[in-house]
């Protein structure tokens, strides 16, 4: 795993590598894991991009973890690959 710094609007933002562990597009929600911060909560208004085929079960994405009143959750989840190019 690993963990990166990207600059937004002059803001340094922390971003975390993971994978999708599940994801229900009914439901809403799923789980991200992480070597380090293991499973961690994802709703769908946390994720920033994703393809056509939506996120399927061990895609690699990065994200930012927020600290909830209900554990971590990740938020600004995106594909790697579409991270990557950002930069």
């Amino acid at each position: 795993m690993r963990e990166f710094f990207v600059k937004n609007n002059g803001k340094e933002k922390r971003l975390v590598e993971g994978h999708i562990k599940w994801y229900d597009e009914k439901k809403g929600y799923g789980f991200v894991t992480t070597a380090e911060h293991g499973d961690i909560f994802l709703h769908n208004s946390g994720i920033k991009e994703f393809g056509y085929f939506g996120l399927q079960s061990n895609d690699p994405v990065v994200f930012e973890i927020r600290e909830t009143s209900k554990g971590k959750q990740a938020v600004n989840l995106k594909p790697f690959k579409a991270a990557t190019r950002a930069k």
